[in-house]
């Protein structure tokens, strides 16, 4: 076939060229960097090295380049409850509980993704560690005088 011949798809030659020219490209740029170890940890576990980090001082607030660790704990969780049990209140929370006893604070992102895996166990843990609204009591259940 000729460079002017053009395929079934609509694509010349010269595009395929063009394609295999920018994956090459791709392959010869720099590596991503690699994830952090928090991520790893949660991810891969055990959960004792989730600990271990945690004490080490990892930042259970952000990872470099954006997402933080809470959310990534929730979304594993719950999927893996899901892809078990598809039963609601059977997901583990052993990772998010420690993310925020750690003081990872709960997003909005974090509590998005709880909802939308219909993860009430999360949604709880994510409901109680939620700051106080200015002016709140302190224990939420009073009201200030």
């Amino acid at each position: 076939m000729s460079p002017e011949q053009v395929p079934s798809d609509g694509a010349t030659a010269a595009d395929a060229d063009a394609l295999a020219a920018r994956i090459l490209a791709d392959l010869d740029a720099a590596p991503a960097p690699p994830f952090p170890p928090l991520w790893r940890a949660i991810e891969l576990g055990p959960v004792e090295e989730v600990r271990r980090l945690i004490a080490a001082g990892a930042d259970v607030n952000g990872y470099p380049g954006g997402g933080t660790p809470l959310v990534h704990a929730i979304d594993l969780e719950s999927d893996t409850a899901w892809q078990r049990y598809h039963e609601p209140d059977r997901e583990p929370t052993e990772l998010t509980e420690l993310l925020l006893a750690a003081g990872a604070v709960p997003t909005a992102e974090a509590f998005a993704v709880a909802h939308r895996y219909g993860n009430r166990r999360a949604l709880a843990l994510l409901e109680r560690a939620r700051p106080a609204e200015p002016g709140a009591a302190a224990d939420r259940g009073l009201v200030s005088e």
